[in-house]
């Protein structure tokens, strides 16, 4: 037989076993194991997720497949990806009575700004979206409504960028292989959707 493994179904008699019967055992180990599935499938989800949500974010903001200028892409980082809990913190903080402690979603949100904003200040991986391939790739998903996995990261150029440093390339990605370096009529390498353009218009707006 050797290492064939035991299932709760192949126990007989498992709903009235003795407490310290080889049987006990048996359904025992199996639990065990099951519980030790799970917790690994679950523990691959959640690395999964927490790695797809910065490619997420950047996929969503875009609105056109033209590529960012550089200044525009440092400021969707800092205006608006490292600004995105801001208003719930807001709420949390607001909602917090006098002498109470801190909620666990106050205090999550709290330390995961302050790690991300140290993270940009010494160099933050990013989509490259000065990059008219990959910025042509991502909004070609956006638009399929392609839903975006672990596989698809690797065929996106990365760079690591910070407010004042160089950018670094860190992943080459496959865009160029996958056709999508063929600019497209009028358009300007670096010249596209300008965030910063944006942000002004929304002050004054405000003002």
């Amino acid at each position: 037989m050797g290492n064939r493994r035991i299932t709760k179904k192949a126990i007989k008699g498992k709903e009235n076993l003795h407490p310290s019967s080889r049987k006990a055992a048996q359904l025992t180990r199996v639990n065990l194991r099951v519980d030790k599935l799970k917790a690994q499938t679950k523990a691959r989800k959640d690395y999964a997720d927490a790695k797809l949500q910065r490619p997420l974010f950047f996929l969503h903001s875009l609105s056109s497949p033209h590529p960012l200028s550089l200044p525009s892409l440092k400021a969707l980082i800092t205006e608006v990806y490292l600004a995105r809990f801001d208003t719930r913190i807001d709420e949390l903080t607001a909602e917090r009575r006098a002498g109470r402690p801190k909620s666990k979603e106050l205090l999550e949100l709290e330390e995961l700004r302050k790690r991300e904003k140290m993270e940009y200040e010494s160099g933050m991986e990013v989509p490259d979206l000065t990059h008219q391939p990959t910025s042509r790739l991502m909004y070609h998903w956006l638009q399929s409504d392609t839903t975006m996995n672990l596989s698809h990261i690797d065929l996106l150029r990365h760079i690591r960028i910070s407010p004042d440093g160089d950018v670094i390339l860190t992943k080459k990605g496959r865009g160029e292989e996958m056709g999508m370096g063929v600019p497209l009529p009028g358009e300007v390498e670096g010249k596209g959707d300008d965030w910063t353009e944006l942000m002004k218009k929304e002050m004054e707006v405000e003002a």
